[in-house]
């Protein structure tokens, strides 16, 4: 066996030489630490959401070079010897030019904050690779497994249409899009459309050039080099590389507990958590050409072990392709084919002879689809067959599918080869599985393969399930196989099936008996929650109906079939009207849909987000230890194993803190526990380490002993128990007693919302960096509120302001949950660099980051609604109570602002409601985007659907007869001018086609009785705006410099929102210069002090305002030398105006016209200056026997009043809308009821939308209100608002529901809490398989 400890690949082209590669290493960590290439982003280190996308090229035998992605989180290090990698930075940059992908990213405005772009970025560059013109199914596809939280998904897929084969090179002289515009009559679509980037020269399919991609290095086409056994020494294991077979088994024989690396999928976790610490060897078995075969004879099908699920589709469409040729009578013997078989990264060439027969296309198609439901492309190129079946999982699509296919594994040791069933194997420890076998039958077979998830794709399942069905001649059946995954803690067979069944017919008898029997197994299984049984009965039922039609075309009517929902590739459309002055100069952009102004460093992956900030000499890492009790008394903290660890520098708890202990809005939250701990996940110290995985590795070795105390959990035992922070909140309007009196109706009910994560790309992180001299420190962290953040660290550390500033550059994403939580990292981080004198880095891991910092506040609402029989709202009493965790937070002013928003934009005379926040023994919830608004308004709009169902009035009626109208006053006193939600009621209405499509949805429902539709119409009031007085300034600093160049440096945050690119467009129209001569760089403590908080969608009517005011006075101090010299260009008067010694440098204060605080209880003052509104038309589609939805489409008519920037504005308005959509519908994170611990804290199972999430047909209209004034130049906060119109994918999913229910005569009210899951559909569309049997 030759060895050699050089690991050689190439990256971007360049050559890379490792001589000491660590085993345990990714991909990724080498990229961004020892490369210096930070745009490959670390977003949750679980391959679970793109953002460490890259794309690996390698040379397979007979020089074909193929190209996939990867997630590089979870690649090995070792692994890439031999390849060539890409990142973004090779792929294009603004120096050397951008690749088209990355200039279509930046003209459709499909990015924000950008902490995914790269992402995309490499699986789009990946794809085009592989097919340079796409249908837009395969673009979709090629992006499932990329997350983005800010976009939502539309202009990402816009940017990518026209590399597709469905645009039109004819660009805006495409026939469609002329009629479109006839369509539109008064509108203007002013977003760049697919097909307007042509007319922009980029992105024609012609317009690609080989020279924009890195040519694959000739050192990797010519050496024998990467064909040879590696072996690399790390300090904890040794990686080894056979590449041969026999190589592979002599190890395994050598080092039995060594584990077999395949795809790395699931033994990344395992190497991170420690798990494979009884063998110091890694055995790599990816480059063993006899694992990678595959083989399609006339009695089966031989798969490799190694062979990976994109290698297996790539096989199987490629033989598909040639059955089908064949099929057409295009070869003259239709028997045997004989071709060449090259898939990609394959890792040899053979020449396979293919046997076939007709009735084997229906296993190839089985397994085919089984391979499109699998897990997204960077996962589908890397797990193995083999992987597969040893992951443990019990929910895995292959080994599910493979036990019902009766699959048969050969096992392989030194000792030789043995041939075991799949459903019936034990692998002895020198053992490993070298094939798999899958056999044929020439009988007439019929199979399945059928998944049920939380997501539509890019999920595990929930409940998965093959079955293969194998008929007689005489149509009785031979065998009956049916596995399921998900229903028990393994994959099972259900055996008793096939002998019951043997020699019957597949009739209805049969069908119950088959039922019968899924049922009882699924209980003996300890299923007891109704979901997955009944799921498991359905998919049944499902294959049941589908085979009475192909084999006897029976139906008893077409409603009764059962029809999987369809998935058409997204289209959207927005039309604003111009946003711009006539005659406006070109130089000025204000009003213009300009690109954001970092779009070029984020698609090539130059912007930098605080963890790419290179490592400084000395810098530690730090990593929290947690408490694992939800409430309990520390009695002792031992952190003597941890410090024993190598690398291990030190530990920290309360001790260390030389000042205030405490930090929070209420000071309420010990930075360090002392002597109890209120929650799982609460701080109770931090390990300092020379690396991020030594920290995190010792701190689990600091034992903690509790004496343990009782919890609060829920809002329930919370009210039990008067657990409440401060006072309660109270909204008062009118006389209750008097509207219920005049009430026809008296309605009661409550409801409830769940937790919602904010799930920001870029996760929680500080860099705490002391200065030499005088005891300041420079912070760069991810915070929304820099201020809070410094006056936290100063008290913590007993020093004035003006020694720490604090600096933000960008945010990957924040919405709300960077306002305070931030300084969960920031504190601890800055009390260690003040103790060692040296950096300190803190970045938490995804699954902590979503564990500790707080989520959306979860409510619960009791009311009493009083209504008269046309269905006016005359009075509501209610009670809301929030989860506000172990500390107050944001939990009382969240509450208020859920008082202020319940009423939407409905007219209610008679109001008493009262909210509570409640104190509990979970992490401390906090801002999130909407801030109680999208909780309150969703309460609201579940008494609209009570109200409508007991009155038997349709829920628009009901919204339609209580709409606001101008000069109605808000219960909490505050005067509506300039009020449209009734005109935009009624252009959602007519742009939407609601009554024809109501009718539609209707007629759909009569013909199907498992699918059905729904379709609702909804609204949103948001104020914006601050209540406390304070919070409603800004600052700005303007400086011109000689050259002409402009430096403007503000008071907010840029996270996404585009507030940088606004405030540019500003400073362009009030200096009257391009947009090119001015720049942005950071937001910083020490520039501008005492900012406020970036949120609540007042960014830019702060900043604006200030920006604006510091270059009215930049132009006043011009105005002399302008007037005299009016023809010089701005260059020369800059640099005169320097000559001659006029002040180049302004600051800028702006504050909200309010002059007092608002008080509640006199109804005194203004909460909010002033409100957006929006309308929406949503229509869905549920599957009445799984819960399975999907959102069809949906209009959304939105005034923003006169944009400052249409683009961003409609970026912003998808954005929050798809978020909110994970919100009503997927988006469930729970709390373990015994121990407190957060459920789902990873993106593998807590599931936001993706690309196939949102809705297909996507339309957002800006209405034309550009009369409307505001602070800045007319323009409304947007932010925010968007989000609280995807209750209307709750309230359609409703009338689906209803739909479903009224066929098996359940009338009324039903109460569907958020989010709307598929457990919670399925379960309230009642078990209609049950009632079909009985």
């Amino acid at each position: 066996m030759t060895t050699t400890d050089r690991l050689v690949f190439f990256i971007n082209g360049k050559k890379v030489v490792e001589l000491k590669p660590d085993p345990e290493a990714t991909l990724l960590q080498y990229l961004r630490r020892s490369l210096l290439l930070p745009g490959t982003k670390e977003g949750c280190g679980h391959g679970g959401c793109g953002s460490c996308t890259v794309m690996l090229s390698r040379l397979q035998p007979g020089k074909r070079i193929v190209h996939y992605t990867v997630n590089a989180c979870l690649f090995p290090l070792c692994a890439v010897h031999g390849i060539a990698v890409t990142t973004v930075e090779g792929v294009g940059n603004p120096r050397t030019g951008l690749h088209e992908i990355q200039k279509c990213l930046v003209v459709s405005h499909g990015l924000q904050c950008g902490f995914c772009t790269p992402g995309f970025v490499l699986s789009a560059f990946c794809l085009l690779r592989n097919n340079a013109q796409p249908s837009k199914e395969d673009v979709e596809r090629a992006l499932e497994g990329n997350l983005c939280r800010c976009t939502g998904y539309r202009p990402i897929l816009d940017a990518l249409a026209p590399f597709t084969k469905e645009d039109c090179i004819m660009g805006d002289n495409c026939c469609k899009i002329k009629n479109a515009d006839q369509q539109a009559g008064q509108f203007t679509q002013g977003v760049a459309s697919p097909s307007s980037l042509h007319a922009q020269g980029v992105a024609s399919p012609f317009s690609l050039h080989e020279t924009q991609v890195p040519i694959f290095p000739s050192e990797l086409q010519l050496s024998e080099e990467f064909n040879t056994t590696v072996s690399f020494h790390g300090n904890q294991f040794t990686w080894i590389s056979p590449v041969t077979l026999a190589e592979l088994l002599t190890l395994k024989a050598k080092y039995p507990a060594a584990p077999i690396v395949m795809g790395n999928t699931t033994a990344a976790l395992s190497l991170k958590q420690g798990r494979f610490k009884g063998c110091p060897v890694l055995l790599y078995g990816m480059n063993v050409p006899d694992l990678k075969m595959f083989a399609c004879t006339d009695s089966q099908v031989i798969m490799g072990a190694a062979l990976t699920i994109a290698e297996l589709g790539g096989h199987l469409k490629l033989l598909m392709i040639t059955l089908e040729v064949s099929r057409l009578g295009l070869f003259s013997s239709p028997k045997r084919i004989r071709l060449s078989c090259v898939m990609q990264h394959n890792a040899h060439r053979s020449t396979y002879t293919y046997f076939w027969n007709k009735k084997h296309v229906e296993y190839l198609a089985c397994i085919q689809h089984m391979v499109e439901k699998y897990a997204a492309d960077q996962i589908r190129n890397v797990a193995t067959l083999g992987g597969s079946i040893l992951s443990g999982r019990n929910n895995s699509d292959v080994l599910t599918l493979f036990m019902a296919l009766e699959a048969t594994l050969v096992l392989a040791s030194v000792n030789g080869e043995r041939m075991v069933p799949l459903d019936n194997y034990t692998l002895n420890r020198d053992e490993i599985i070298k094939t798999i076998l899958i056999p044929f039958t020439h009988k007439t077979c019929l199979t399945s393969f059928v998944k049920e998830s939380t997501r539509r794709t890019f999920s595990l399942a929930t409940v998965n399930s093959g079955i293969k069905l194998v008929l007689n001649d005489d149509k009785t059946i031979d065998n009956l196989r049916i596995s399921y995954g998900g229903v028990s803690d393994t994959t099972m067979v259900a055996t008793g099936v096939g002998k019951f069944a043997k020699n019957r017919q597949l009739d209805y008898p049969l069908f119950k008996d088959v039922i019968g029997c899924i049922t009882s197994l699924c209980s003996e299984n300890g299923q007891t929650d109704g979901y997955k049984p009944s799921v498991a009965a359905a998919i049944f039922f499902k294959f049941y109906n589908a085979a009475q039609r192909k084999l006897y075309k029976k139906v008893r009517r077409p409603a009764c079939i059962v029809d999987c929902m369809s998935m058409e590739p997204c289209v959207g459309s927005q039309y604003y009207d111009p946003c711009t002055e006539p005659g406006q100069s070109a130089t000025d952009s204000l009003g213009k849909p300009v690109p954001n102004v970092s779009s070029e460093d984020i698609v090539s992956g130059q912007a930098v987000y605080v963890d790419d900030m290179p490592s400084l000499p000395g810098e530690l890492f730090l990593s929290l230890v947690l408490s694992r009790r939800a409430h309990a008394k520390i009695l002792s903290v031992d952190p003597s194993a941890a410090l024993q660890v190598p690398g291990v520098h030190g530990y920290l708890d309360h001790t260390d803190v030389p000042g205030k202990k405490v930090f929070g809005n209420a000071a309420d939250e010990e930075i360090f526990a002392s002597e109890y701990v209120l929650c799982v996940g609460q701080t109770v110290g931090a390990i300092l380490a020379e690396t991020r995985e030594i920290a995190s590795k010792a701190c689990f070795l600091v034992k903690i002993e509790y004496e343990e105390l009782t919890p609060i959990f829920t809002i329930e035992e919370a009210i039990e128990a008067q657990s409440f922070f401060g006072k309660t909140g109270r909204l008062l309007d009118g006389d209750v007693e008097t509207g219920f009196k005049e009430s026809d109706h008296i309605i009661t009910g409550d409801y409830e919302t769940s937790l919602q994560e904010h799930f920001y790309l870029e996760p929680q992180a500080a860099l705490a960096v002391p200065r030499m001299e005088n005891n300041e420190f420079d912070i760069y962290c991810t915070t929304q509120y820099g201020a809070f953040v410094q006056g936290s660290i100063c008290a913590a550390l007993n020093l004035p302001a003006n020694r720490v500033n604090v600096r933000t550059r960008r945010l990957g994403g924040a919405f709300g949950g960077k306002e305070t939580r931030n300084n969960l990292v920031a504190l601890p981080a800055a009390i260690a660099a003040h103790k060692y004198r040296r950096p300190v880095r803190a970045v938490l891991p995804r699954e902590v980051d979503m564990e500790i910092t707080g989520k959306r506040h979860p409510f619960l609402a009791r009311y009493k609604v009083g209504v008269t029989s046309s269905g006016k709202l005359k009075a509501v009493e209610m009670k809301m109570y929030n989860n506000g965790g172990f500390s107050e937070d944001a939990s009382a002013a969240v509450g208020y602002a859920a008082l202020d928003a319940f009423t939407n934009c409905y007219r209610i005379e008679n109001v008493n409601v009262e909210s509570y926040a409640c104190r509990t023994n979970i992490p401390s919830n906090t801002a999130i985007r909407g801030f109680g608004q999208p909780q309150g308004i969703t309460i609201m709009e579940d008494i609209i659907f009570n109200v409508a169902c007991n009155l038997r009035l349709s829920q628009e009626t009901i919204r339609e007869v209580n709409l606001y109208r101008e000069g109605d006053m808000t219960p909490y006193g505050m005067l509506l001018e300039n009020c449209t939600v009734r005109d935009l009621w009624d252009q959602c209405m007519k742009q939407s086609g609601f009554v024809t499509r109501l009718k539609a949805v209707e007629e759909f429902n009569r013909n199907n009785q498992w699918r059905k539709r729904g379709i609702s119409m909804t609204t949103e009031k948001f104020g914006v705006g601050l209540p406390p007085l304070f919070l409603n300034q800004g600052s700005a600093l303007v400086s011109i410099y000689k050259d002409g160049t402009v430096l403007v440096t503000h008071s907010g945050v840029e996270m996404g929102q585009g507030l940088n690119t606004k405030m540019i467009q500003i400073a362009s129209r009030a200096l009257n210069v391009p947009m090119e001569k001015i720049h942005i760089n950071e937001t910083s403590t020490e520039r501008l002090p005492n900012t406020i908080m970036t949120g609540g969608s007042t960014g830019t009517d702060v900043c604006g305002p200030a920006v604006l005011d510091a270059c009215t006075t930049l132009v006043e101090r011009l105005a002399p030398l302008r007037n005299e010299h009016p023809d010089w260009p701005w260059e020369k008067l800059a640099f005169e105006a320097f000559m001659q010694r006029v002040k180049l440098i302004a600051t800028g204060f702006s504050r909200c016209p309010k002059e007092c605080d608002y008080n509640r209880e006199q109804k005194q003052g203004q909460p909010y200056d002033y409100f957006t509104y929006g309308v929406v038309c949503t229509e869905v589609e549920i599957d009445v026997l799984t819960g399975e939805n999907q959102v069809l489409q949906t209009d959304i008519v939105f005034d923003v009043g006169k944009s400052l920037n249409p683009a961003i504005d409609i970026g912003q308005i998808e954005g929050g809308f798809v978020q909110g959509l994970g919100m009503m519908t997927s988006e469930d994170i729970s709390v373990e009821c015994s121990t407190g611990r957060m459920q789902h804290c990873s993106p593998l199972s807590y599931k936001v939308p993706n690309v196939r999430s949102v809705p297909r047909r996507f339309n957002v209209t800006l209405m034309k209100n550009h009369d409307f004034k505001t602070v800045a130049y007319s323009s409304k906060g947007v932010g925010e608002p968007p989000l609280l119109l995807s209750v209307s994918v709750l309230m359609a999913i409703k009338e689906a529901v209803l739909a479903a229910r009224t066929q098996i005569g359940l009338t009324g009210y039903f109460r569907l809490t958020c989010p709307a899951t598929v457990q919670k559909i399925q379960a309230l569309c009642s078990n209609q398989l049950g009632r079909l049997l009985n």
